[in-house]
């Protein structure tokens, strides 16, 4: 350093040099990995933020990845595999009840937005009687969607039909062309693509029952919430930041 600096001179940049080493941690963005349970249109938000860089703009550097079903997900979380999880909040309460540590830090969906479809055959109740319904995994939210499905068609889920573990939505949609099953649920837009292009028959909404679910969540582990607790918020800020974006133009449109 040069002495011929004033002391106070040189303190002063002593000073500012071990500030910039203090700070660079700060600096640098926090890696995140994040995973959505399948691929449906209400994590549109994530999408939004990976494209426009708000992740970036609240210091996080985000990996996504699109795991097949919920309930696989949910492992991987569990796991320490992720440290952020958008899929359904049954997938925390069931974990949790099993001794589990998931937290939902916030909510897009809390409503069952699934369709009971049916093939081309199957047009009413008793046509389903005997025959096979596709679900992505036990304990997710299209096995709770399928049941409660059933229910309102007064068919007992246990006794009058056969519920499989198939998959995601894509594996379900081939298996009810294919015939491997006779009914499956899906969600927009898949649900009025499978009755409007492949002639299949609507058997029940679930959308129109008024029953609040929580079928879409940001879930992370509750050991992660609180050793990342400034991350954790910051995220939730990318997200809350597209969806006032989202809703402006919105407004704007209409």
């Amino acid at each position: 350093m040069n002495e011929s600096l004033p002391v106070f001179c040189r303190r002063g940049v002593t000073a500012a040099l071990l500030l910039c080493f203090w700070i660079q941690p700060g600096i640098a963005a926090e890696k995140i990995r994040i995973a959505t349970g399948g691929l449906a249109a209400s994590s549109a938000a994530v999408w939004a933020a990976l494209e426009t860089k708000t992740f970036q703009k609240h210091g996080l550097e985000p990996e996504y990845i699109i795991i097949d079903n919920g309930t696989v997900a949910g492992q991987a979380l569990l796991a320490g595999e992720l440290q952020y999880l958008i899929s359904t909040g049954a997938l925390a309460i069931a974990a949790n009840l099993k001794g589990g540590d998931l937290t939902i830090i916030g909510g897009i969906i809390n409503f069952i937005p699934f369709q009971l479809i049916g093939r081309s055959d199957v047009k009413i109740a008793e046509d389903l009687r005997g025959k096979k319904v596709a679900i992505s995994r036990f304990g997710s939210a299209s096995d709770f969607a399928a049941r409660e499905a059933l229910k309102k068609l007064r068919l007992d889920p246990a006794k009058d039909v056969a519920i499989l573990q198939v998959g995601g939505q894509s594996a379900r949609f081939a298996a009810l062309t294919q015939n491997a099953v006779q009914a499956a649920v899906f969600n927009e837009p898949l649900s009025t693509l499978t009755v409007t292009k492949h002639k299949m028959n609507l058997l029940a909404d679930l959308a129109n029952l008024d029953m609040p679910f929580p079928n879409t969540d940001y879930i992370v582990r509750h050991e992660y919430l609180q050793s990342h607790r400034s991350q954790v918020v910051n995220f939730m800020k990318a997200i809350l930041e597209v969806e006032t974006s989202a809703k402006k133009i919105q407004r704007e449109t209409i």
